[in-house]
């Protein structure tokens, strides 16, 4: 693999994580908000390893798109993929359509922002 194809996948890593550890801070305090949406402290980790992973997926198939365009296919994958396996661990389906719902909201601002920012360094 080329030093610079490297250098890009470190960066969509990188800049995946950064998202979905946001993602996990704000979505922490949602569940904190009722004991119908609390969860065991394992969530937030498989949150951080599994949202990472699906996001750098998508990156390297997204970079080529603008950045609106990055950033609902990015929120849109990583929610829905997420939830699927929230849903294949057995979380009612009413929790898990919340939660697909909530994810999605909070990460395409949070993607949008990011994504531009990170764009502003590159150029």
């Amino acid at each position: 693999m080329k030093k610079a194809k490297l250098k890009e996948y470190i960066t969509f890593l990188f800049i995946s994580f950064i998202i979905i550890l946001i993602l996990t801070i704000i979505d922490y305090f949602i569940h904190s908000l009722s004991p119908d949406y609390a969860v065991p402290s394992y969530y937030f980790r498989n949150k951080v390893i599994f949202g990472t992973i699906i996001g750098f997926i998508v990156l390297i198939f997204t970079q080529k798109l603008s950045i609106s365009k990055k950033s609902v296919i990015f929120s849109a994958v990583v929610s829905l993929l997420l939830q699927v396996r929230y849903f294949l661990e057995g979380y009612p389906i009413k929790f898990v359509l919340e939660f697909l719902f909530i994810h999605f909201l909070i990460l395409l601002p949070v993607s949008w922002i990011v994504f531009k920012l990170i764009s502003k360094k590159l150029n």
